[in-house]
């Protein structure tokens, strides 16, 4: 073992695979936030949810889908600086010690195998985004552990004095320290932290239990060579165990569900669409493109289409339509006919009817026929007026329209996409968690 002053000095000058990794970690953090908006802004706040998942976070449909560096980039990512603070401190304080302890090489494997296991487990337990080098930390930790627990044994085993090496104190401090980080950010990953640990259990137990043994056999009798060793001694076993402890986790591959799958796609291209989300304010200035030229979204000829879809019996897809119609109605866009008061009553008609599943109301029928407009084709009722208004960057509305869209195709899961991608977009959600229920209902037929 290392004696104290001997220890200072060789973190002094040894520790290039810790700094090396600490340097890694920093500079994917810096090129993440200068690809995400204001440089400096984005150092301290975090390059944001978007700018994470499209560089490589941890999210488990994406990995079902076949991403699966998602399950490595995660453990060089951090959400924002203060993690990026915490882990990198930690990882200094005992990366340097593990390293004098068992050498570069095995911390750069420890580093590299309690993140991956970190990150498998999480993707077996917990279904939200993560990113961070927590479970690679807390391998370490754990397998820093390990080594003084078997340190405390040989010294008293032999008679000596302990080398003082207080894992228990650091470890106490790094888990404090990301449990309040997880109280005041919602990015905390138990599982990955979980994970990271019994790899580095395991990874502690095969390096003592190696040394264990080379240290019998030399202090063994000259009957040496008849020195057999038993089933725990054997330190390869500890690395088979950290294996099928990632296929284990990795055995939730087929857990996924179909709807985690789409919402992994949607929120990646919510992640690269780089139109500017428009607020109802804004409607105004694309009145003439809107209601003029195109006919499919004309909000006359889309009320026709929803009183189709009312009368033919697809109720939820005409609340969708009925909600959107009011929400233009209320922002007085449209012609003076559709924004008036009577279109406004005849539409919350509609909705509660709709709503009620209930047949459309001749005083319904009697005020649409007066109409001007006329009807679209039933496939593009909603499915156009959704891509063009999503398009443009109204993705609040687009969001309804596909999830019309979707309603009357259930086959057509690019709908489904295309609506969370655009709530997403709009930070909406209720109509995230309404088109989520809508795709599992779907695939339960």
């Amino acid at each position: 073992m290392i004696s104290a002053a001997r220890r200072k000095i060789l973190l002094r000058k040894y520790s290039v695979a810790t700094w090396l990794i600490i340097f890694i970690n920093i500079i994917f953090y810096l090129y993440i936030c200068a690809q995400s908006g204001n440089f400096l802004t984005k150092i301290i706040q975090g390059p944001g949810y978007d700018a994470l998942i499209q560089f490589g976070a941890k999210e488990n449909g994406l990995i079902a889908s076949g991403q699966l560096q998602r399950l490595f980039l995660p453990m060089f990512m951090h959400a924002n600086l203060v993690h990026l603070l915490v882990n990198m401190f930690g990882l200094w304080s005992i990366g340097r010690i593990f390293e004098i302890i068992a050498g570069p090489r095995n911390f750069f494997i420890l580093y590299i195998v309690s993140g991956l296991t970190g990150n498998f487990c999480s993707f077996a337990l917990l279904p939200q985004m993560s990113v961070g080098a927590s479970g690679s930390l807390f391998g370490i930790l754990l397998c820093l552990f390990i080594i003084q627990k078997y340190e405390e044994r040989l010294s008293k085993q032999f008679k000596r004095p302990t080398q003082g090496m207080q894992f228990g104190t650091v470890l106490f401090v790094n888990v404090v320290l990301n449990i309040i980080f997880g109280f005041s950010f919602p990015i905390f990953d138990w599982a990955c932290h979980l994970g990271g640990a019994l790899a580095g259990i395991l990874f502690g137990f095969a390096l003592t239990t190696r040394h264990k043994w080379n240290l019998k056999f030399i202090l063994s009798s000259a009957n040496s060579k008849h020195l057999k060793k038993k089933f725990f001694e054997r330190h390869r076993i500890y690395y088979i165990g950290i294996f099928l402890l990632n296929v284990l986790f990795l055995m939730s591959f087929f857990n996924i569900k179909k709807y985690q799958i789409i919402y992994g796609i949607a929120i990646e291209s919510a992640s690269e669409n780089k139109n500017n989300v428009l607020s109802y304010d804004d409607l105004s200035q694309y009145e003439n493109i809107l209601v003029s030229q195109n006919e499919e979204t004309n909000p006359e000829n889309m009320l026709i289409g929803a009183v189709y879809l009312h009368s033919n019996g697809f109720y939820f897809a005409a609340v969708n339509l009925y909600e959107v119609l009011l929400t233009l109605s209320n922002e007085s866009f449209g012609s003076e006919k559709f924004i008036s008061d009577e279109t406004k009553r005849i539409l919350n008609l509609a909705i509660d009817l709709a709503k009620s599943d209930k047949r459309i109301s001749p005083e319904i029928e009697n005020y649409v026929e007066k109409l001007s407009g006329h009807l679209n084709l039933k496939s593009e009722i909603c499915a156009k007026p959704a891509a063009l208004y999503m398009t443009l960057g109204f993705f609040q509305i687009s969001g309804k329209l596909y999830e019309c869209a979707y309603a009357l195709n259930l086959k057509n899961e690019d709908y489904a996409q295309k609506a969370l991608e655009s709530f997403h977009l709009a930070d909406d959600m209720n109509g995230i968690n309404q088109i989520l229920s809508l795709v599992k209902i779907a695939n339960l037929h």
